[in-house]
């Protein structure tokens, strides 16, 4: 599974559809490639990434409270 497969299967979930109000159009059309407007696929996005990397989690963690200021 690709790392963009990957993504489109977790956004696929219908609560985490609905808690953030994401159509499913733009889960058609995401790419790693350009930046969406919901914030939380960007932080999905980073987190998939990181971890295809083999970034430990607490990296993960940490560069996600940094970039995305949560």
């Amino acid at each position: 599974m690709t790392t963009k497969e990957l993504l489109k299967e977790v956004l696929k979930d219908p609560i985490l559809r609905e808690k953030y109000n994401i159509p499913e159009s733009v889960i058609q059309n995401v790419t790693f490639d350009k930046e969406s407007e919901y914030k939380i696929i960007e932080i999905l996005k980073e987190i998939i990434r990181l971890k295809t990397q083999n970034i430990p989690d607490t990296q993960v963690y940490k560069s996600i409270k940094m970039k995305f200021d949560i």
